[in-house]
Order: C-alpha cells, then sequence, then structure tokens
C-alpha cells in the first residue's frame, strides 16, 4: 500500500531524521510522534487513515522517550485509562 502524499508530509515535518518512507513502515512509531508533536489537523487526517484504536495501541504500548508529559497526560485522558508514569528507557 502507497502512502498517501499526506503521511508522506506529515512523516516528513514530524520525523525529519528520517526518509517518510521510513517513517511510515513503523506505524506506531509514526502515530506516537503524531500525537506528541503533529498539529490538531495532523492528528485528524492520521487518525482518519489509521483508525483510533492506533493511537490507543500506540499510548499503551509507548516507546521510552517519544511523549512528554503534557501529550501522555492528554491522550490518556482522552481514551479515558488511568495515567501511568512515562515509559523509561532502562
Amino acid at each position: 500500500m502507497e502512502a498517501s502524499a499526506e503521511m508522506q508530509r506529515i512523516a516528513a515535518k514530524l520525523m525529519w531524521w528520517q526518509e517518510p518512507s521510513v517513517s511510515l513502515a513503523r506505524p506506531a512509531r509514526f502515530v506516537m510522534q503524531v500525537m506528541t508533536l503533529g498539529t490538531w489537523r495532523d492528528v485528524q487526517l492520521v487518525g482518519e487513515a489509521y483508525g483510533w484504536e492506533a493511537f490507543r495501541d500506540a499510548l499503551v504500548h509507548a516507546d521510552p522517550g517519544v511523549f512528554d508529559p503534557r501529550s501522555w497526560t492528554y491522550w490518556h485522558g482522552r481514551f479515558g485509562l488511568p495515567v501511568p508514569a512515562l515509559p523509561r528507557r532502562s
């Protein structure tokens, strides 16, 4: 499946250190980046493309070091989940 031009644009903007194709090959990581750094429009477009369950799954299985405290708290509240400590690198 070829990524839409919008998904490629968002990936290039939010994961500038790598090619959009690399970012989009890891959907959960891409969604986490959108949840943390994306504009509301980015969130809406990615939510429509990937589904809101992908956002919830990305949150529940978050990689350490991706979310900031504000985004972490917001998204847990949005999904009605208790807010645990941020994931930490070991």
